[in-house]
C-alpha cells in the first residue's frame, strides 16, 4: 500500500511538472491579436520553418513567403511585439524581422532580452536549408543593411560586443565569429582567457592576437587533439602566433597530412599551410619543399591548391621559387585566382 502511494504521488509531481511547462509554453496573448493575425500565426506555425521567397531548384515561392507577406500587411506594431514573446520561434523570428524593417525603437532593447534564446529554427533560402538559434537569427537580422542604412550605429555595436562577450553562459554562433575577429585590447584579455579555459576554441583564436607565452600551451591542446576540426582552431590561432613551441605540433600534423591518400580536411588543410608560411623561416620552406617532393596523387593535388593560396594571402621573399615547383599553368593559376578570390581579397 506504501509503494502504490508512493507511486500515485510521483506521478502526480510529473504531471504538475509538465502542466507548468505547458504553461511556460502556452501564448497568453491570442486574445489581443486580431482573428486575421491569429489565422496567419497558425498558417506560419503549420508550414513550420523560415523561408525566401524562392525555395528549392526550381526556385518556387513557398506557401510561408505568403503567410509572412500576410503576417507583413495585417499585423499591426503591437501584434508584433507581443508575437516576439511567442513560444514558436518561426512566429517570434518573422515577427522581429518586421520590426526591425519597420525600425522600431524597441528592436534592439527585444534583441538583448532574447540573448539566451537558443530555441532552433529551420531555415531555407533557395537551396540551403540550416539551422540556427534565435539568438542568433535576431542579431543578423538586425545587423543587415538594409537600403537606406544599418539599423544599428557604431554605439549599439560595441554596447551590443561587450553584452554578448560578457554575458555568463551564452551559447550563440555570433559570439564565436566575434571572438575570432575581435581586436587584441587589453580590457577584453581576462575575459577572453576565462572563455578559452572552459573549452571556447574560437576565444583561443582570439587569445593567440596577444601573443602571450602563457597561452601557447591551450594553442598546443588543440594542435595536438587527434580530431582535424579542433586542431583547425590551433592552426587558426598559429597563424596570429607564430611559435617555435608550435612549430613542433605543426610538423607533426604535416607529416601524417602528406601520407594521407584521402579524407583530406579540407579547412584545416588551407589553416595548416597558411599558419606554416606565417613562420618565414627557412624551417617552414623545408616543409612547402617537402609536400612538393614527398606526396602524390590527390594528395600532393589539394596540398600543392592550399600552398598556392598561402603564399598568395601571405607573400614573403623567403619562399620565392616554391610557387614555380608546383608547376601550374597560367590557365591552373587562373581558375585557382577566380576559385580562391573570396580568401585572397
Amino acid at each position: 500500500m506504501k509503494q502504490t502511494s508512493v507511486l500515485i504521488l510521483i506521478i502526480f509531481l510529473i504531471l504538475c511538472s509538465c502542466s507548468q511547462e505547458k504553461k511556460k509554453t502556452e501564448f497568453t496573448q491570442t486574445n489581443e491579436l486580431s482573428q486575421k493575425t491569429q489565422d496567419i500565426v497558425s498558417d506560419l506555425i503549420e508550414y513550420g520553418e523560415i523561408t525566401g521567397s524562392a525555395v528549392g531548384y526550381s526556385g518556387g515561392k513557398p506557401k510561408q513567403w505568403d503567410n509572412f507577406t500576410e503576417l507583413k500587411k495585417n499585423a499591426t506594431e503591437q501584434e508584433l511585439l507581443l508575437l516576439t514573446e511567442h513560444p514558436n520561434p518561426v512566429v517570434k523570428c518573422y515577427a522581429f524581422d518586421l520590426l526591425v524593417k519597420q525600425r522600431n525603437k524597441n528592436s534592439f532593447n527585444i534583441l538583448k532580452e532574447n540573448l539566451k534564446d537558443t530555441t532552433t529554427v529551420s531555415t531555407q533560402y533557395g537551396c540551403i536549408g540550416s539551422m540556427t538559434r534565435v539568438n542568433d537569427y535576431f542579431i543578423e537580422s538586425m545587423s543587415r543593411p538594409y537600403p537606406d542604412n544599418e539599423y544599428l550605429t557604431e554605439s549599439d555595436k560595441r554596447a551590443l560586443d561587450s553584452l554578448i562577450l560578457f554575458t555568463p553562459n551564452l551559447i550563440s554562433n555570433y559570439k564565436n565569429r566575434l571572438l575570432e575577429k575581435i581586436e587584441p585590447k587589453e580590457k577584453y584579455y581576462d575575459r577572453i582567457r576565462e572563455l578559452a579555459l572552459k573549452g571556447n576554441n574560437s576565444a583561443i583564436i582570439a587569445i593567440s592576437k596577444y601573443q602571450k607565452t602563457s597561452d601557447i600551451e591551450l594553442i598546443n591542446n588543440l594542435l595536438n587533439n587527434e580530431d582535424t576540426d579542433i586542431q583547425f582552431y590551433g592552426l587558426k590561432a598559429v597563424k596570429n602566433f607564430p611559435n617555435e613551441n608550435s612549430f613542433e605540433y605543426i610538423k607533426k600534423i604535416h607529416s601524417i597530412e602528406i601520407k594521407k591518400p584521402t579524407s583530406f580536411n579540407y579547412a584545416m588543410l588551407r589553416e595548416l599551410y597558411q599558419s606554416i608560411v606565417n613562420y618565414k623561416n627557412g624551417n617552414s620552406r623545408i616543409l612547402l619543399e617537402k609536400t612538393i617532393n614527398e606526396s602524390d596523387g590527390y594528395t600532393k593535388q589539394y596540398h600543392s591548391e592550399f600552398i598556392w593560396l598561402a603564399l598568395k594571402k601571405y607573400p614573403n621573399e623567403i619562399y620565392n621559387g616554391i610557387v614555380e615547383q608546383l608547376n601550374y599553368t597560367e590557365s591552373e593559376i587562373a581558375d585557382l585566382e577566380s576559385e580562391w578570390s573570396w580568401q585572397i581579397e
